[in-house]
């Protein structure tokens, strides 16, 4: 047992409840240096007694004693807590007792005399699950509440890829005023406003199809009909066959900002104002900008010509150190050349936009979204540029930690897998690795290539719900167990499919699929070729080299020769034919992957 294993077992509570005066002193003794608290009964009533006010995390008992039994007493608490873990200590190998222990689900049972070393280590084993699971519960609470954080501080929408909405988040509703049964199933084109051109709209749906990013600004419509705009990021999803399978789009309103950016265009396009009128309008425009909006004004060689109040506060320089000096000092990764084209580009009507990386003072990087608006001179040229800045970074750094709170959940409960099924932590990380590399040679782009690497780790997760009497079983499986054993896809699925997460939906998906087979003959439902998740495949191959080229506790290590002549004999039959293909060109460099993880 490791420090972590017995860390977790001391941040537990035990009940031990054993009528023999002797062996309960002994054995109490011995349990009481690895828990958190250790409570102690003489008979199956006392222990009954006690679990009711004390609700320990492991409960350990005999079998026979006064009163009531040890599996009576067993019974009554499963039917308290229904998942509560319990284990029987006897000096009884009678198959009744047995069966007993078997239709209560007990955890373990062990025989009495008490190897104290291999009671803490099953006991050590217990205390990793109960742990893991805890902060699975922990990391579902957290995934809420940032999804909560999201849905209040964003409007959030998304479309199939065919443009219609199938969800859409409560701001949303009140910024638009309709309400969300009135929006799901609706072409989004519905919700744009009649000012938003129809050829604008369909440039984006072309780019999205193309699987990239699109950022920019959206007029949208309200119930009412009034206009309400928003800097849109829209994110195409795209599945193993190249196709957008969702659209993912994340809103900020700008709507006061894009309403005084009209209203001076309004006011200067009025020829019949006079000069001090439009003077006016100028001022009332600067006025509501500087009060509404993070402002730096550029000209043509991206120096620096003013910056208002707002974006001072933010960065922490003043108007003085910033006046004449180089913007790429504050925008390290501003591409002068290609803004000042997609200004010149645009129509004068509508901002360009993009994400940028802003230096402050304390050379911290914070993200805006930034639209840049072309001041025009008479001649028609671009005079300077005005840059109206929002400051993104607390959104971002809330999607990161949402991905990141996913991958540790993953990697957590993989550790779990191993615990339970007493396989390697290395062989997670090698099926990971070697997963992520035939992504990639599979043509998978890398985005796709590293979820498929953080999900894979999960592909034996259902393993947690398969008795040790199989799970541990030195030799072949009788064809009984076997049909247990192949339950553990389903187990894994169902453990998994509950959480509406893109990695964890996909490391529900390999869970689920990576024991079919190309030719049909795999389980849980005799999938068939591309029928099979590209995820699910490759897993499979990346898991099946794995085990063959490492011992198992029920067999030994197959020699390299043995491993290559096994896969191209499954090609076409067990495996994806193309990803055996990748598997052999690319050999040597997997072999040197694999053994650049500890312990290969």
């Amino acid at each position: 047992m490791d420090m972590k294993t017995l860390e977790n077992l001391k941040s537990l509570s035990l009940l031990y409840v054993e009528d023999d005066a002797a062996t309960r002193e002994e054995l109490a003794m011995m349990l009481a240096p690895w828990v958190r608290e250790l409570h102690v009964a003489s008979d199956g009533q006392e222990g009954l007694d006690l679990f009711k006010a004390k609700r320990p995390d492991i409960v350990l008992t005999d079998i026979q004693m006064p009163r009531i039994s040890g599996l009576a007493m067993s019974g009554e608490i499963r039917r308290i807590v229904p998942d509560q873990s319990i284990v029987v200590l006897s000096a009884y190998n009678d198959v009744e007792y047995l069966f007993r222990t078997i239709e209560l689900g007990i955890d373990k049972y062990i025989t009495k005399p008490v190897n104290v070393e291999r009671l803490l280590d099953k006991l050590a084993q217990i205390a990793d699950v109960i742990v893991a699971l805890r902060e699975r519960q922990r990391n579902q609470v957290l995934l809420e509440q940032y999804k909560n954080l999201v849905d209040q501080s964003a409007i959030v929408c998304k479309l199939n890829g065919a443009g219609q909405i199938t969800y859409v988040n409560d701001k949303l509703c009140e910024i638009s005023g309709f309400a969300s049964d009135e929006l799901i199933g609706r072409d989004i084109a519905a919700i744009r406003h009649e000012s938003e051109k129809n050829q604008h709209f369909k440039t984006i749906l072309d780019q999205l199809e193309s699987g990239r990013k699109w950022t920019g600004i959206i007029r949208n419509r309200k119930r009412n009909g009034d206009l309400y705009v928003v800097e849109s990021s829209l994110m195409p999803i795209i599945n193993e066959q190249g196709e957008v399978a969702e659209i993912v789009s994340m809103d900020v309103d700008i709507t006061e900002i894009y309403e005084n950016y009209e209203n001076l265009v309004d006011a200067l396009n009025r020829s019949r104002l006079s000069l001090e009128e439009q003077r006016h309008f100028l001022n009332e425009y600067k006025r509501a900008l500087e009060l509404g909006a993070c402002i730096c004004v550029l000209d043509r060689d991206f120096h620096i010509i003013s910056v208002n109040k707002q974006f001072e506060n933010l960065l922490g320089y003043s108007v003085e150190e910033l006046q004449g000096k180089p913007a790429s000092g504050i925008m390290p990764e501003l591409s002068a050349g290609r803004c000042l084209g997609d200004v010149e580009k645009a129509d004068k009507e509508t901002f360009t936009s993009r994400i940028l990386r802003f230096r402050n003072h304390q050379d911290q990087y914070l993200q805006f979204s930034v639209g840049c608006v072309g001041v025009h001179n008479l001649a028609g040229d671009i005079e300077s540029i005005i840059m109206i800045c929002q400051d993104i970074t607390e959104s971002l750094t809330l999607n990161r930690e949402i991905v990141e709170t996913q991958r540790e959940l993953l990697y957590m409960m993989g550790d779990v897998v191993e615990n339970r099924s007493q396989e390697t932590a290395q062989h997670v990380k090698r099926v990971a690795q070697v997963s992520k590399f035939l992504a990639l040679k599979a043509g998978l782009n890398p985005e796709t290539a590293d979820m498929i690497e953080t999900a894979a780790p999960m592909h034996d997760v259902g393993k947690v719900g398969i008795r040790d009497a199989v799970l541990h079983k030195e030799g072949k499986l009788s064809p009984d167990e076997y049909e247990e054993m192949k339950h553990h896809a389903r187990i894994g699925h169902s453990i998994l499919g509950k959480v509406e997460r893109p990695l964890i939906a996909l490391a529900a998906i390999i869970a689920h699929e990576h024991h079919e087979r190309w030719d049909g003959k795999g389980y849980p439902y005799g999938l068939k070729g591309e029928e099979i998740n590209i995820a699910g495949r490759i897993v499979a191959i990346a898991d099946v080299l794995d085990a063959l080229s490492n011992a198992r506790i029920y067999k030994p290590a197959w020699d390299e020769e043995r491993v290559i002549d096994y896969f191209r004999e499954q090609r076409g039959q067990q495996f994806d034919p193309r990803l055996v293909d990748l598997l052999l060109a690319h050999w040597d460099t997997i072999k040197t992957l694999r053994n650049s993880i500890a312990g290969a």
